[in-house]
């Protein structure tokens, strides 16, 4: 996660937008509910993955949840570049970050 944040701070953006889908400039939609196949087939390999566990293994049959990010860097359909993060629980996208470069 470190990562993420480190390579949104070298695109040097001021403008963060968290929503439930993004827009190409194709005007194609990549949206939360989406499975990782679906992504991959709409966006490529991503710049860069990583991978979290949420919550504390207790020993007790109760483990902690993975979270997984990946990041991209794309064009949007309202003109500009864009850093994009599309975070999956499991093999869902459940959510969609969106940072604007140079804005």
């Amino acid at each position: 996660m470190k990562k993420v944040i480190l390579l949104a701070g070298l695109l040097s953006s001021s403008v963060v937008n968290a929503g439930q889908s993004f827009r190409l400039l194709d005007g194609d939609l990549v949206h939360t509910g989406m499975t990782k196949i679906e992504v991959l087939d709409k966006l490529g390999q991503p710049l860069m993955k990583d991978v979290e566990t949420v919550g504390v293994d207790q020993g007790e049959g109760l483990k902690g949840k993975k979270v997984e990010s990946w990041s991209y860097r794309l064009d949007g359909s309202i003109g500009g570049e864009y850093l994009v993060t599309v975070t999956f629980k499991g093999d869902k996208a459940t959510s969609i970050n969106s940072i604007q470069r140079n804005r």
